[in-house]
């Protein structure tokens, strides 16, 4: 990594802490005075030594325990009060780099979260965020407190005596140099430390979400395996972490044991030769060894900071990462459909390999497409482009002529409903489920929504009704219920465009009819997209289409097309026949 991109990363993180500067300024007078009682702790050496044992100085011995009592007084204050304010300031910090994270991972486009696991996006937004609020909260207020510290202590050795202070400053360029050292080997280990616990956080996610699987398949030693191979990365990336933490402070007391040395030798034959009074060479040695435990303290702290410029520099890639889908700068609100949605030449690809190909298709308005074709012909590419959740490679889409890419994203997706194979529900409510995101609906608008979609008698018969958690992902409800759900929660949105991905094909046929009557009502008056891999879902569509390796290779109704004997007839001899069959249609 450059140097510029770490200064950048620098700025960045302190620009999170610009707006508490004012409190940060009372935690640094909290820290001053904390730091400046140290320096008085090692002051009052020599007025003990000399003024009160060696002079025996009776009005001095009274009034030294107080100051000593005020002294560790204020110490106590000034490390509370700092310390509050300082753990405040981290946590304040780090909410606003959470909160901007989690609205900015919002913003990103479908492709961002095909390249990035669920686990180790949380990762970033726990994990990396969490070493990050341990700097700032901790590591910045042992900074600045142990500078001032030092500071203070390299005042009183000038004070006792400048020359003898040449003695201990002799060793701290070599320190410098050492910290230094250690410090940017910390920051790349730290960075592949959180890229383990990333690794870490999305096995755990995987394995948990598709336990029914692991249990199906009796896999249960072999997820405990990988487990335990990612867990043992980890751990060997965190020895390393630890061994140099450890390996600073030795190698720090041993170049200080060189300046130590230098100092009690010349110090000592100072005293010896009257150049100066034990009490002020013991109140300067005295501050001597109380200036290692800062400067020891303040290599630890480099180190952490190293740490969490690792897991800062991940934070921010996500932050720089720009969203593939956004709003044109002249974009404007789009009004409901009206008259048609207009597929121009349209071809689309995930990275090189093409997946639709110069498709041209109209739609009027409060009509149904059907949409067939082998798995990988581009159904669901195709739909997908509508709300934009991609743009294509080539030709636009248009809505009464409008050009999507023009228009808000909010006012396009505002009117588009999509209901899909697998049915994403919240471990929350039944209400809120339906009211996604919706709080304030009333509660008759809900119950209408759900009878609608035929959810209403099932919903009643649980225990707590619409109050009822359904568990992660709705696993407390069958499919068919699930699905039902999901239909309330788009008829609720009322939207003029309708998209159904599969809708049904996952159900059994009992389902399967009550979910198709909620369907039929979802449907009614509404521009409609079918996906479909059973006959019932489509054959009342007003017009069919059928695509071929991402290619519109027919267009018609139903029997047109049965009766054109192509694309469309065997795939549904193929595909249709033996679904319906299946089902006793």
């Amino acid at each position: 990594m450059t140097t510029e991109n770490i200064i950048r990363d620098y700025k960045r993180l302190l620009s999170y802490l610009r707006p508490y500067m004012g409190s940060f300024i009372l935690a640094a007078i909290g820290m001053a005075v904390v730091s400046t009682t140290a320096g008085g702790a090692a002051f009052l050496i020599q007025p003990l030594m000399d003024d009160i044992f060696i002079k025996k100085d009776r009005n001095l011995l009274m009034l030294l325990p107080a100051a000593i009592v005020v002294i560790y007084l204020l110490r106590g204050f000034g490390r509370y009060y700092s310390s509050m304010i300082m753990q405040k300031i981290g946590q304040m910090t780090v909410r606003d780099i959470r909160n901007d994270l989690y609205g900015h991972m919002q913003q990103l486009s479908l492709s961002f979260y095909h390249r990035h696991t669920t686990g180790k996006l949380v990762s970033r937004i726990v994990n990396d965020v969490n070493v990050i609020q341990d700097t700032i909260s901790i590591t910045v207020y042992d900074l600045f407190r142990e500078t001032f510290t030092a500071i203070t202590l390299l005042a009183v050795l000038i004070y006792r005596d400048p020359k003898l202070s040449l003695f201990a400053l002799v060793t701290f360029p070599f320190a410098a140099m050492l910290i230094g050292k250690l410090g940017r080997k910390l920051r790349a280990i730290s960075r592949n430390t959180q890229e383990r616990m990333a690794d870490l956080t999305s096995l755990m996610h995987e394995a948990f979400s598709g336990v029914r699987v692991v249990k199906a398949f009796g896999m249960e030693r072999y997820e405990v395996a990988r487990f335990k191979d990612h867990n043992e990365g980890y751990f060997h990336t965190m020895l390393k972490t630890i061994r140099i933490n450890e390996l600073s402070s030795p190698l720090l007391e041993f170049i200080g044991a060189f300046g130590v040395g230098a100092i009690i030798w010349y110090g000592g034959m100072q005293v010896i030769d009257g150049q100066n009074t034990v009490g002020g060479f013991f109140s300067f040695l005295t501050a001597m060894f109380m200036i290692f435990a800062p400067i020891n303290k303040l290599s630890r702290v480099y180190n952490k900071i190293q740490q969490a410029m690792g897991a800062a520099t991940r934070v921010f890639e996500i932050l720089d990462t720009t969203t593939e889908i956004a709003d044109a700068p002249d974009a404007k609100p789009i009004p409901p459909l009206a008259r048609e949605v207009r597929f121009e030449n349209i071809s689309f690809a995930y990275q090189t390999e093409p997946v639709l190909r110069r498709v041209d298709l109209a739609v009027p308005a409060g009509a149904i497409l059907a949409i067939v074709g082998t798995s990988g012909a581009g159904k669901s590419t195709l739909v997908d482009l509508i709300p934009r959740f991609y743009d294509p490679v080539e030709g636009r889409i248009l809505f009464d002529g409008a050009d999507i890419r023009y228009v808000t994203l909010a006012s396009l997706r505002g009117q588009i409903g999509i209901v899909t194979q697998e049915v994403f529900l919240f471990n929350d409510t039944v209400r809120n489920n339906i009211a996604y995101g919706h709080a304030d609906i009333p509660h008759e608008r809900i119950e209408a929504a759900a009878r609608a979609a035929y959810a209403h008698e099932f919903i009643m018969e649980m225990p707590m009704g619409y109050e009822t958690i359904i568990g992660e992902r709705g696993a407390r409800l069958s499919g068919g219920q699930r699905q039902r759900i999901s239909i309330a929660r788009a008829l609720l949105k009322n939207p003029a465009i309708l998209i159904l991905d599969e809708a049904t094909s996952a159900l059994d046929t009992k389902s399967e009819i009550e979910v198709q009557k909620a369907l039929n009502n979802l449907m009614l008056n509404r521009t409609t997209f079918v996906i479909a891999h059973r006959l019932s879902t489509i054959k009342n569509a007003h017009t069919i289409i059928v695509l071929d390796k991402g290619s519109l290779v027919e267009k018609g109704t139903h029997q047109e097309l049965l009766n054109a004997g192509g694309a469309y007839k065997r795939v549904y001899e193929m595909q249709f026949t033996r679904h319906d069959n299946a089902s006793g249609e």
